[in-house]
């Protein structure tokens, strides 16, 4: 991923001929570091980009850089110069088009905008007129689902990290190595994921003058004059800091207290689960959404029990510990996800369970279908409709989604090139991005230990485990709109009022009729984290409907 050049400080100082003299590190008095001392410094150097300087012992700096093959000369002081192997860089941009089925000159002409961030430069790098570039990078571009070239370079770009279970990328390097700003780093971010200048005005609460006005900055920093051109250079500082290891501490909030399950299915598979407790109170089961895995948001968790249920989440096949059989596709995954279910209550000898869920609710459904009898009461939170039903189209969640309904076979391959890129930074900034609608969504994700609740229930997909992901969103793509489902009684929907993927009015209309039994009802001020900013309206919707279920039967 990285080129490595090293200088022994017995050889060349660092403004010699070989390091150019304006380098910053030829302002360092080398000689005053001791033998354990270590330094770095990144910045942008006009043959080779971004760059980091690292100065130290070879055993010391070496813990900075991973996989870094050190030269075997190298002793006392060395000078690392780190940059991005371009050759390396190409190779997996042709693995990212093979992948997508990019023909031969779309190809070409794709590695060309992401070397350059300039459609006529890639035309001209690749012999081509600049309409048919346009058209070349359009064909790709729809390929993919990206809304604007500087994201599809930044798409192309997410992967290249090949792992994010050890990756941590940062934009901290574009404050330091090009002194701009934090609101500038920011905005250069988010400009870079593909978001217009008046999306970045909202989000950071500015006006959309000031964007722009911040954005001239930020091209003379970088010396740049065009969005993609811009996406390569924050791609460019994001591998180093990978490479660096300097990204956010995620460990600082450790998940609630839990103790680890796992149950047979019927059919040999390993189930797993987690059972937060306390063990005398009643269980409910919480289902994750179809982009997380089981572990629960604190705030869920302490609402439950201080309600008087013992909150127990399980992964679905193909999610997080559960494996998921091959070529288990559409409804029978559903149907299997709920048979899990049910032989996980047999185990647990539950007779009847209440259920709470981040989506899921075609897990509801087939479960209803299967085990009519075992669901005691169910709160669904933001059901999401299938994709081809949704009809917004703005927002990248949405876009992304609406692509796969025409694409089902880009499911796996974007989940890949996504889950290499699921960094805390990233995270983070596509969480508060997509917050920005929704004060109650953004004030509790701006709380550090409910966007640490919300990393690690992505932990599993950084691991490579995306079958359950796959085969939930290629579902949700291709079933299409389930018939009228009567007995559902027990059943609360709640539907944020706000939501970055849905339209909120289409969501109530469409489980209404689909399940005209239930109760289906809007929570005023609430979004997609309706758990984590609601979790107290959530429980008290359970508690009333398992009440409504006992007064009833009582009568």
């Amino acid at each position: 991923m990285l080129k490595i050049n090293f200088v022994d400080d017995r050889e060349a100082p660092p403004n010699s001929e070989q390091f150019a003299a304006d380098w910053r590190i030829a302002q360092i008095e080398r000689l005053q570091l001791g033998r354990e001392d270590w330094w770095f410094d990144t910045f942008g150097h006009p043959s080779f980009g971004s760059t980091i300087a690292l100065l130290g012992r070879p055993d010391r700096i070496g813990l900075l850089l991973k996989n870094a093959t050190w030269p075997k000369c190298a002793r006392g002081s060395s000078l690392a110069i780190v940059h991005v192997d371009w050759h390396w860089l190409e190779e997996q941009l042709s693995s990212f088009a093979e992948d997508f089925a990019f023909t031969a000159a779309t190809t070409r002409t794709v590695i060309a905008l992401f070397m350059t961030g300039d459609v006529r430069k890639a035309a001209d790098a690749t012999g081509i007129s600049y309409e048919t570039a346009r058209e070349y990078l359009e064909k790709a571009r729809t390929l993919v689902g990206a809304s604007n070239l500087q994201r599809l370079v930044t798409i192309m770009g997410m992967g290249l990290g090949r792992t994010g279970e050890v990756a941590e990328e940062s934009d901290q390097f574009l404050a330091v190595a090009y002194d701009v700003s934090e609101r500038q780093m920011r905005i250069a971010g988010m400009i870079a994921n593909g978001d217009t200048r008046a999306e970045v005005a909202v989000a950071l609460g500015i006006s959309e003058a000031l964007v722009k006005k911040e954005m001239a900055v930020i091209y003379a920093a970088l010396d740049v004059s065009t969005a993609p051109a811009l996406a390569r250079s924050i791609i460019e500082i994001r591998l180093l800091a990978i490479a660096a290891s300097l990204g956010k501490d995620t460990d600082r909030f450790p998940e609630a207290a839990h103790r680890t399950l796992s149950v047979m299915s019927r059919d040999g598979r390993p189930i797993a689960a987690s059972d937060y407790g306390p063990r005398h109170a009643a269980p409910v089961l919480v289902l994750h959404s179809s982009m997380t895995s089981r572990p629960i948001n604190r705030a869920l968790v302490e609402a439950l029990q201080n309600g008087g249920f013992r909150p127990i989440s399980m992964d679905r096949p193909g999610f997080g510990e559960t494996p998921v059989p091959p070529d288990c596709k559409g409804e029978a995954y559903f149907a299997l996800a709920a048979e899990d279910v049910v032989d996980l209550c047999t185990r647990m000898k539950w007779k009847r369970i209440a259920i709470v869920t981040r989506g899921a609710a075609q897990v509801v459904l087939a479960l209803h279908e299967a085990a009519p009898d075992l669901i005691e009461g169910a709160v669904v939170t933001n059901p999401d409709p299938d994709a081809a039903s949704s009809l917004r189209r703005s927002g990248f969640l949405a876009t992304m989604k609406r692509n796969f309904v025409k694409r089902p076979w880009a499911v796996a391959l974007m989940a890949r090139w996504f889950a290499q890129s699921l960094t805390y930074e990233r995270v983070s900034d596509n969480v508060m991005r997509s917050t920005a609608g929704c004060p109650s969504d953004r004030e509790v994700m701006a709380r550090p230990e409910q966007m640490a609740d919300y990393y690690r229930s992505l932990s599993s997909f950084r691991q490579g485990r995306l079958d359950g992901f796959v085969t939930e969103q290629t579902a949700l793509a291709t079933i299409g709109r389930p018939g009228p489902s009567h007995g559902t009684d027990q059943f609360t929907l709640l539907v944020g009022e706000h939501d970055s993927i849905h339209d909120p009015g289409e969501t109530l209309e469409y489980w209404r009729q689909v399940l005209p039994d239930a109760r289906v009802e809007m929570i005023e001020g609430a979004g997609r984290f309706m758990t984590y900013s609601h979790a107290d309206v959530v429980v008290a919707a359970l508690t009333a409907r398992l009440r409504k279920i006992i007064t009833r039967g009582a009568a």
